[in-house]
């Protein structure tokens, strides 16, 4: 077997290593996926009692199992967005819509209310009704 090695000096480096093609990704699942079959009798032995396993060894092999089968909680997320021509929306749906933007417009403008005094002197601004007498 051949030993490759990362050349340390940039200037006689041969270049970016050269993307990864999706079969070489399938390669390497399917060799964890060896591995985690190869184990299961040994994980089996484990949970029973029969055999035991450092701390390295269980995080190796959680590792190597979520490579292959990841938590379902990160696999199942889905989210549908559904795209409708107006006229193809039921009147709930419009209502809905419209509800959605009046409580963003109403945030806005609290968002606008509710900024503090920018003249950098700690006076109120005068406003256009107040005399200035």
């Amino acid at each position: 077997m051949s030993r490759v090695r990362k050349d340390p000096n940039p200037k006689t480096s041969t270049g970016p290593l050269a993307p990864v093609t999706p079969m070489q990704v399938d390669r390497v699942r399917r060799s964890v996926l060896d591995v985690v079959r190869k184990n299961i009798p040994d994980v089996r032995e484990v949970l029973e009692g029969k055999k035991k396993w450092d701390n390295q060894q269980v995080r190796l092999f959680t590792v190597m199992l979520n490579k292959v089968m990841p938590d379902l909680h990160h696999s199942f997320n889905e989210h549908s967005i559904e795209n409708k021509q107006v006229h193809e929306l039921t009147v709930d749906e419009l209502m809905e819509i419209a509800k959605q933007g009046a409580q963003a417009e109403e945030a806005e403008f609290k968002e606008v209310e509710d900024e503090p005094d920018t003249t950098g002197s700690g006076e109120t601004p005068i406003s256009d009704t107040e005399s200035t007498e």
